[in-house]
């Protein structure tokens, strides 16, 4: 799929003449930046003068793995690539307002200067805006329109119960989960595609398409209304190819944004779908310095890819397995895909989700081991186990593997619980937390270390309300069962997200759901049997504006909850600033909508009044408590993951770290880490991998590779 526009033979010779004299002119002018024997530097100019707040990228395939690198240029069109390893690299200019340029080859050690190509008109130069710019144009149906009243009337599903139920499915809950929507591979319908009578046809026909196709995006239409929902992307799809394009131009960095360098590495095929990957331990990113990072792929295969930095190598091991006769997920081809026809390129038996990595540089990977229903009789009713004798768990849905880089091998730790994202505790026993299925589960890994005994090392703890306001937990109603003032309660939730405060110990996790909450969980002297939970619910229609739907979240230092919402903002949750009781049969959701706060998320939104502060969607989001990136410590960081960007809260006003190249930037989790603490901005950096589930969606096309991303930030755009 190409992604950038084409040239005439005329224009790109006109280019390369601009160039050519813009070098002679720089040179002449001393303008030129000073750079070193591993840099790349120059100057920036088209025909309207210097270009600030650009983009240089500059790409190499003569390393081991494609690499490349990018940076900005600064307010006199200066610009400095640092510290590249020995290649011959391909150089070429993008920005807002412009088109690309032709590409120079060149070498570290040179000043190149560059001609920018400023855009023949909005349209072409629309072209490079991120997807939410795209996904903008959506014509959201009318809050009039809603609850919906079904195929007997306007079409929209009954379940449908507001504007904002809608906005949060075709964002967060349902169509981007996955990829983008608004990138060009979405945007436009596929000229393979097929033949259709109608935008209404091919969309009816695209969402059955491929492995995801019958058994995954089609059947969520029936949770619009299947026609209208199919209505509603065609009508989008046909004004784009009608000529319509975003009016409002992102803007280009400013400021601190153009200090960043993105360092950028394939390492995976280009059917792989990455979830995480990790490069230190969240508690003390000294951990691993200057070492490997390690992905996860979810669906189509059963590698742990690791990428060596140092190197510019990739490489992977085989995730194991306790069943040898487990079977890969069932992957069924709706109907041929326009990128793969009927090829079944998803094979995963172990469907690995989520890692970390401990103190001791291991990665701890959430991964299926055995059928979900062979737990155990240790975890089942009957065992002698404390938490099966509380709650006994007769299914687990993924468990834990263990890679130690030092002894080059995997461990199985079998899990009653299931795990699903994970996280370390800041306590003496390097706890690990996860859980699904209504409970939190956890493996004592220093006990785990010292016994290898799984079972004695793991527990898991159903989540119960105080609702009898008496400071223990008693005998509770479940969830299905009204409050009892004489008894606590039980809510079945299990968490999308999780995390444990290094303020108190206590471990926070997250509803994902309408409107979805933030659940904390003290476990107590004796867990399970001293363990209680709080929820806060996100205060969907008790406070100004329309906030609904975590997804990712992260604790800060200071036992704050942060979240990203559906609703289009970043959302923290302070429970210090609660005024009532924290207990009690009141205390059962909507109790404390003064300790959230939100902030909307930048770019644009949809048309109209929408229930919605932005059509931007954020998955994930993490908390830089150590400031491995240079904003500062304590620094919330919300994935932008339809504008192609991460998004940095710093002191309440948001920075943009945009990704330009590839487009399709999709992340999910984040990792910091300290290479040298004394190193300066060379010293730390953020990593992350581009985690889509479509890779072929990205700019390039099909034969795209999943990328993993470096982001520093140096003390001016022309540091080296």
């Amino acid at each position: 799929m190409q992604r950038t526009i084409s040239l005439t033979a005329a224009a790109a010779v006109l280019a390369l003449v601009a160039a050519l004299s813009i070098a002679g002119t720089a040179a002449q002018t001393g303008n030129a930046p000073r750079i070193d024997s591993d840099d790349i530097g120059g100057v920036v100019t088209s025909s309207k003068g210097p270009e600030a707040g650009v983009w240089v990228i500059a790409e190499t395939t003569d390393l081991p793995t494609k690499f490349a690198k990018v940076v900005v240029t600064d307010d006199r069109g200066r610009y400095v690539v640092p510290d590249l390893p020995k290649a011959n690299y391909s150089i070429w200019v993008r920005g807002y307002g412009l088109v690309d340029s032709p590409k120079v080859t060149s070498a570290p050690g040179r000043i190149v200067n560059l001609s920018a190509v400023v855009a023949p008109n909005p349209r072409a130069a629309a072209e490079y805006y991120p997807a939410n710019y795209w996904y903008a144009l959506l014509t959201v149906p009318d809050k009039s329109e809603f609850p919906g009243t079904g195929p007997k009337g306007n079409g929209i599903s009954e379940a449908m119960r507001s504007q904002a139920m809608w906005i949060n499915s075709v964002k967060t809950s349902t169509c981007t989960p996955c990829h983008q929507m608004g990138n060009k591979a979405t945007r436009e319908l596929p000229q393979n595609l097929g033949k259709f009578g109608s935008s209404v046809e091919a969309w009816d026909h695209r969402l059955r398409s491929g492995i995801d196709g019958g058994a995954g995006m089609y059947a969520n239409t029936n949770r619009f209304g299947r026609e209208r929902v199919l209505q509603f992307f065609a009508n989008w799809t046909d004004r784009i190819a009608g000529g319509e394009y975003p009016q409002e131009a992102p803007p280009r960095p400013q400021r601190i944004e153009r200090n960043f360098v993105i360092s950028i590495w394939d390492w995976a095929d280009d059917r792989r779908y990455f979830h995480d990957a990790a490069a230190s331990d969240k508690r003390n990113p000294l951990v691993n310095p200057h070492g490997p990072v390690f992905g996860v792929e979810e669906n189509a295969s059963d590698f742990m890819s690791i990428l060596d930095p140092m190197q510019h190598k990739a490489t992977q091991v085989t995730i194991p397995v306790l069943d040898e006769k487990l079977q890969p997920a069932p992957s069924k081809i709706g109907v041929a895909s326009p990128y793969w026809g009927e090829e079944i390129y998803w094979r995963s038996r172990v469907i690995a989700h989520s890692n970390v990595m401990d103190h001791k540089g291991r990665l701890w990977n959430t991964s299926r081991t055995r059928p979900p229903a062979a737990n155990p009789a240790f975890c089942k009713e009957g065992s002698s186990h404390p938490s099966a004798k509380h709650v006994p768990l007769n299914t687990s849905g993924r468990q834990y593997t263990v890679w130690d880089p030092k002894a080059q091998k995997f461990t199985i730790v079998d899990t009653c619980f299931g795990t699903f994202h994970l996280n370390l505790a800041h306590d003496a026993n390097n706890t690990i937390w996860s859980g699904e299925g209504g409970v939190v589960g956890w493996v004592n890994i220093n006990q785990l270390d010292a016994t290898g005994d799984a079972e004695r090392s793991q527990g898991w703890a159903p989540l119960i309300l105080d609702t009898n306001g008496n400071g223990r937990q008693d005998a509770w109603v479940e969830p299905d069962q009204p409050v009892d003032p004489t008894k606590d309660k039980r809510i079945d939730i299990s968490f999308y997200g999780i995390a444990a405060s290094p303020a108190d110990g206590a471990i926070w996790g997250n509803q994902n759901a309408f409107p979805g909450a933030a659940v904390r969980v003290v476990p107590g002297p004796n867990p399970p049997y001293t363990t209680l939970a709080e929820i806060y619910e996100v205060p969907y229609g008790q406070v100004p504006g329309h906030v609904y739907n975590p997804r990712g979240m992260d604790v800060d230092a200071n036992g704050v909850f942060w979240t990203v919402l559906a609703s289009g903002h970043y959302a923290s949750f302070d429970r210090r600033k609660c005024k009532g009781p924290l207990n009690g049969p009141k205390a059962t959701g909507k109790h404390c909508p003064e300790g959230w706060s939100f902030y909307p998320v930048p770019g644009p939104n949809f048309k109209g009044t929408p229930e919605s502060a932005a059509a931007d969607s954020n998955y994930y989001n993490w908390v830089d408590k150590y400031d491995t990136l240079g904003t500062g410590r304590n620094v919330p960081i919300a994935t932008g993951n339809l504008s192609d960007s991460l998004l940095i809260l710093r002191d309440g006003t948001w920075v943009v770290l945009r990704v330009p190249y590839p487009m399709g930037f999709f992340v999910k989790q984040l990792d910091g880490r300290i290479d040298d603490p004394r190193g300066g901005w060379k010293g730390r950096g953020l990593w992350t991998t581009s985690a889509n589930r479509t890779p072929w969606h990205l700019e390039g096309g099909k034969g795209t590779r999943p990328k993993a991303f470096k982001f520093q930030l140096r003390p001016d755009p022309l540091a080296h």
